[in-house]
């Protein structure tokens, strides 16, 4: 019999968390299951923070099939998961694959929405690095989609699963410090530079597909890979970077992890290089 869905993802949430630059932090204590338990694992974006959160979910499930827009990368995959998953460029064809039971996104931002839709859609329950959304719009629509459905979909910040956060937000909410009056998050700035040159398209790269749902532009390698997250079109600066996790722990610190703000204001410039900075 084959393990529930939640409890795979309920078992393995820390590790997957955790599974970041401080390796030191991803503890799962938990054995993993028996080979005719265990779940099959698709994977999207096997980059960096792909690849570790693969790893982390192995322990617990079968990796079945590898997706990646970059041939370089599929190859290193392959290279380090062995013959046993199917490899695809194309996401879509692998949310076709039945043996995928779970999809865990680790993509630039602007595809998490639409491959959730589309992964919910498939009959797969879904793991997707944060930021889930790059829009109050977006996220409405996974929040009915996943209300209207019976997949699991799980929103990935790691902060939430080191304990160093973990006891400073109990020290905060059970008055250890006082009376809370104001927060202040803070990120270091966006890189800056450009305007960057146009190059041709290195032929083991589908920069079509990375592009997906946003306008087709000529290829500047700054845009792709991890330089994403200084470009609005893909992503939001630092503010969805790291502005995302610490914003996080703050509504976690002040019980508001079921609401969120009621009111967002800011300035920013955006000129036609690198991002500007937020003030």
């Amino acid at each position: 019999m084959r393990t529930n869905r939640r409890d795979f993802l309920a078992s393995s949430t820390a590790a997957l968390a955790a599974a970041t630059a401080w390796p030191t932090l991803a503890t799962a204590d938990e054995k993993p299951r028996s080979k005719v338990e265990r779940l099959g694992i698709g994977s999207i974006g096997m980059r960096y923070q792909g690849s570790v959160i693969t790893e982390q979910a192995r322990k617990y499930a079968d990796v079945v099939a590898i997706t990646d827009v970059d041939r370089h990368v599929r190859e290193q995959a392959r290279a380090s998961f062995g013959s046993t998953p199917q490899i695809y460029e194309n996401y879509q064809e692998m949310l076709a694959n039945p043996n995928v039971d779970v999809v865990l996104i680790a993509t630039p931002d602007h595809w998490h929405t639409k491959m959730i839709v589309d992964a919910v859609r498939a009959g797969k329950d879904v793991y997707c690095e944060k930021p889930l959304t790059l829009t109050i719009d977006e996220g409405k629509v996974l929040r009915n989609l996943a209300g209207s459905s019976d997949r699991v979909v799980q929103v990935g910040t790691w902060q939430r699963h080191d304990s160093n956060f973990r006891l400073a937000v109990e020290l905060v909410r059970q008055g250890r410090i006082g009376k809370l009056k104001h927060v202040e998050c803070a990120t270091d700035k966006n890189p800056t530079g450009g305007p960057f040159a146009v190059m041709p398209v290195p032929e083991h790269f589908n920069w079509d597909l990375w592009q997906g749902p946003t306008a087709d532009v000529p290829y500047i390698p700054q845009r792709s890979h991890y330089t994403f997250r200084w470009w609005y079109e893909y992503s939001g600066g630092k503010m969805t970077d790291w502005g995302a996790h610490h914003i996080d722990i703050a509504q976690w610190g002040l019980g508001y992890s079921d609401s969120g703000p009621v009111e967002i204001e800011g300035q920013a410039t955006f000129p036609d290089v690198f991002p500007a900075d937020f003030d």
